[in-house]
C-alpha cells in the first residue's frame, strides 16, 4: 500500500482560513463599507442640501411676490413727508401721486428684529402690476339691532358682508385699498392687512362708510357695547369687532363704538375732521388719542410691533367696539384707578410670552400661557425668521441707511476745504427738536409722510420726523433745522458745484452771485398779543414754506448790493422773476426730495437642511419717468 506525502497530507486537512487571512478579509469589508457609507452619507447630504436650497428658493420667491405685490399697488407714489398745513394750491407737488401714507419705524438701528414697515396698498395703483384684484378679508353678517328688518343683504346692502359684490353669506369683505404692515416677532414673519371700506355700489345712492340699515340705523350702537351678528343661522351679541371683520377702525369716543375708515381715508386733501389715515391718529397700531405708534410691550421693552390675529380676536380684546377687558374678570384694561381699556395706550403696560409669541393680557387664558383667540396664526408668512431689516436711500450719503442716522461723509469744496456733512436721513436734520409720533412718541428711527392737516388736539406734534431738503433751512430758531449740525447748513456746500450756495434767508442790501440759493425772509410776528418773540414758528413763514427755494440765474450791471425790496416769490416751481430794479434774476426751485427707495433684507432659516438664507429686496418708492 502506497502512503501519501506528509505535505500532501496537511495540505488536503486544510478546511478554513487562518486569522491573519481573516483579519485581512475584514478589514477589507470594513474600508468597503465605509467607503459605502461614505458616499451614501455625502449622497444624502447634498440631496438635504439641495431639498434646503429648494426650500429657500421656494420661500425667497413666495416672499419677493408677496412684498413686491404689495409694495407695487402702493398709494404713495412720490413719498414725500407734508409739510404742517400744506395744501394743494401752493403745493409745488400734486396730492394725487401722496394718497395714505408711507410708514417706517426701525427702533434699535442695529437689530433687524424690531423693524417694521406699514404703508397703504390699492389695487387702482397699476403702474408697475397689472394685477387689480381687490384685497380680501374677514366679514360677517350683521343683524338690525332693533330686529325689524330682514337681515338679507337686498334688503340692507350697507354691510362690510355685501362689499365683496356677493348677496349670498360668504363671511368675506372685499375693498381696492387696504393697510398693510410687515413685522418680525419671535422669530415669525406676520404680515397684517386691514381693509379700507368701500361699500357696494348701489345704482341711485352712495352708501355710507360705516354700516347702516336701510332705515339709516347704524349697526354698531353704542349702548350695550356689542353688535349682532348672524354665525351658523344664530344670532349672535358680541364685542369682538377684529374677531369678525378685518377692518381698519377706531373708536368713536373712548367708550363708545366702532368706527369704520373708509376708502376716502386715502386721500390727504381732506380736513382732520375726516379720518385720513394720513394722520397717524386713524392707522391701525397707533394711539388714536395721541397719534404714538404702539410698538412695544412696554416703553422700551419687549418688541411686538402691531397686534397680531391671536390678540385681536380674544374675546377680552374687544377694542374698538368697546373697551379691552382683563380675561375672565370683567375689569377694564389699563393701569391706575382710571383704566382706559385702550391696548393701544403705550401707558397700559403688557407682558409678551416668549414661549407662545403671545401677549398675555390677550392670550385667551387667565395665566396668560394660551396663545391666543380663534384667528391665531392667519396673518402669518413665514417661520424661523431670525431678522428684517429695513433701510431707506439717503441721497447725501449715497447709500442705504436708517432714518435718524448719524453717519456724515466728507467733501470738499472749491476752495479746498473740508467738510463733514450729514445725511438728508441725519438725526440733526430732524424736522424740529419736538418728538414725534413713532414708537412710544420717539421720532428717532422713523420715516413718516404724515399728513398736512395733523390736529394739535388729537396729535401734539404737527410735523414728520424727516422732510429731505436739497438745501437745508436756516438753523433754529430762525428755521424748523435742529441745531447742532457739523456744519451750518448755511455753509453746506451743493454735491454737484462744490460751492457753499446756501444763504439763507433772503436779506436786503446783500450781494449774491450766480447760482447762490435763498429763502422767502422770514418775519417774526407777534403771538396772541405779544410782541415777536425771535422764535421761529410756522405760520410765520409764507404758504410755500421751504418747499421752494430760489436760486440766482441772472445778473445785470455792476452794482455791489441790489435792492431792498425783495422780489415777488413765486410759489410753484420752474418761475423765473427779477428783483425791482432788474437787477437780478431768481428761478424757483422745487427743494424737497423724496424718498426714492428702500432696501428689505431678510434672514431665515431652513430646519431641515439647517441653513440660513438671505433675501435682499430693493424697492423703489418712485414711479419711472
Amino acid at each position: 500500500m502506497k502512503r501519501q506525502p506528509v505535505e500532501s497530507m496537511r495540505l488536503s486537512q486544510r478546511t478554513g482560513f487562518t486569522l491573519v487571512e481573516m483579519l485581512v478579509s475584514v478589514a477589507l469589508v470594513l474600508l468597503m463599507m465605509s467607503l459605502f457609507a461614505s458616499i451614501f452619507s455625502m449622497a444624502s447630504g447634498s440631496v438635504s442640501t439641495q431639498r434646503g436650497i429648494s426650500n429657500h428658493d421656494q420661500k425667497a420667491r413666495a416672499l419677493t411676490t408677496l412684498i413686491k405685490g404689495d409694495f407695487s399697488h402702493r398709494t404713495q407714489r412720490y413719498p414725500l413727508p407734508f409739510y404742517p398745513n400744506e395744501n394743494t394750491a401752493t403745493s409745488p407737488t400734486p396730492f394725487g401721486n401722496r394718497a395714505g401714507y408711507l410708514y417706517i419705524s426701525t427702533n434699535d438701528p442695529y437689530s433687524g428684529q424690531d423693524d417694521l414697515v406699514q404703508f397703504t396698498v390699492s389695487s387702482d395703483m397699476l403702474q408697475e402690476d397689472t394685477d387689480s384684484s381687490p384685497y380680501y378679508g374677514r366679514a360677517a353678517l350683521l343683524n338690525d339691532p332693533s330686529g325689524n328688518t330682514s337681515t338679507s343683504l337686498s334688503v340692507n346692502p350697507n354691510q362690510p358682508e355685501a362689499d365683496d359684490s356677493s348677496l349670498t353669506v360668504n363671511n368675506t369683505g372685499s375693498s381696492t385699498a387696504a393697510e398693510v404692515c410687515y413685522f418680525v416677532r419671535n422669530g415669525n414673519l406676520y404680515r397684517r392687512v386691514m381693509l379700507l371700506r368701500q361699500p357696494l355700489p348701489v345704482a341711485g345712492r352712495e352708501l355710507d362708510e360705516q354700516p347702516q340699515t336701510s332705515r339709516g340705523q347704524d349697526y354698531f350702537t353704542s349702548g350695550s357695547g356689542r353688535f349682532s351678528v348672524q354665525t351658523s343661522s344664530v344670532a349672535n351679541a358680541t364685542d369682538d369687532f377684529w374677531t369678525y371683520f378685518d377692518y381698519s377702525a377706531t373708536a368713536a369716543s373712548p367708550t363708545g363704538k366702532a368706527q369704520f375708515v373708509g376708502l376716502s381715508g386715502l386721500n390727504n386733501e381732506q380736513a382732520v375732521t375726516v379720518p385720513a389715515v394720513g394722520n397717524p391718529a386713524y392707522r391701525f397700531g397707533f394711539n388714536q388719542f395721541t397719534g404714538i405708534s404702539r410698538e412695544h410691550a412696554v416703553l422700551n421693552g419687549a418688541f411686538i410691533g402691531r397686534f397680531l390675529q391671536a390678540e385681536t380676536s380674544s374675546e377680552n380684546f374687544n377694542w374698538p367696539q368697546r373697551r379691552a377687558e382683563l380675561f375672565g374678570t370683567n375689569q377694564v384694561f389699563g393701569v391706575g384707578n382710571n383704566p382706559d381699556g385702550n391696548p393701544f395706550n403705550i401707558a397700559n403696560g403688557l407682558t409678551l410670552n416668549i414661549a407662545t409669541g403671545v401677549v398675555q393680557e390677550f392670550s385667551n387664558t387667565a395665566s396668560g400661557a394660551g396663545r391666543g383667540g380663534t384667528r391665531r396664526m392667519e396673518d402669518l408668512v413665514l417661520s424661523d425668521v431670525h431678522e428684517m431689516k429695513v433701510e431707506i436711500w439717503d441721497e447725501r450719503l449715497q447709500k442705504y441707511t436708517t432714518p435718524g442716522h448719524n453717519e456724515l461723509f466728507r467733501m470738499r469744496d472749491l476752495s479746498g476745504n473740508t467738510f463733514m456733512l450729514p445725511g438728508d436721513y441725519h438725526q440733526g436734520r430732524r424736522f424740529s427738536d419736538a418728538d414725534g409720533q413713532g414708537p412710544e412718541g420717539s421720532s428717532v428711527g422713523v420715516f413718516d409722510t404724515w399728513h398736512p392737516d395733523t390736529d394739535p388736539g388729537v396729535v401734539s406734534a404737527r410735523h414728520p420726523p424727516h422732510i429731505a431738503y436739497r438745501y437745508t433751512p436756516p438753523v433754529y430758531p430762525d428755521g424748523p433745522t435742529r441745531p447742532g449740525l457739523p456744519v451750518a447748513p448755511t455753509a453746506e456746500p451743493d454735491r454737484q458745484t462744490r460751492r457753499a450756495d446756501n444763504k439763507g434767508y433772503w436779506q436786503p442790501g446783500t450781494v449774491y452771485e450766480l447760482g447762490d440759493v435763498v429763502f422767502v425772509p422770514w418775519v417774526d410776528a407777534p403771538r396772541g398779543g405779544n410782541p415777536p418773540d425771535s422764535i421761529f414758528q410756522y405760520d410765520e413763514m409764507p404758504a410755500q414754506k421751504f418747499q421752494i427755494a430760489y436760486r440766482c440765474v441772472g445778473r445785470q450791471g455792476s452794482a455791489t448790493s441790489h435792492a431792498s425790496i425783495p422780489p415777488g416769490f413765486p410759489t410753484a416751481a420752474g418761475r423765473r422773476v427779477r428783483e425791482r430794479n432788474d437787477e437780478l434774476e431768481w428761478e424757483s426751485i422745487d427743494n424737497r426730495r423724496p424718498l426714492t427707495s428702500i432696501r428689505m433684507t431678510l434672514r431665515f432659516h431652513d430646519q431641515t437642511s439647517d441653513t440660513q438664507r438671505n433675501l435682499t429686496l430693493v424697492l423703489p418708492l418712485t414711479d419711472k419717468k
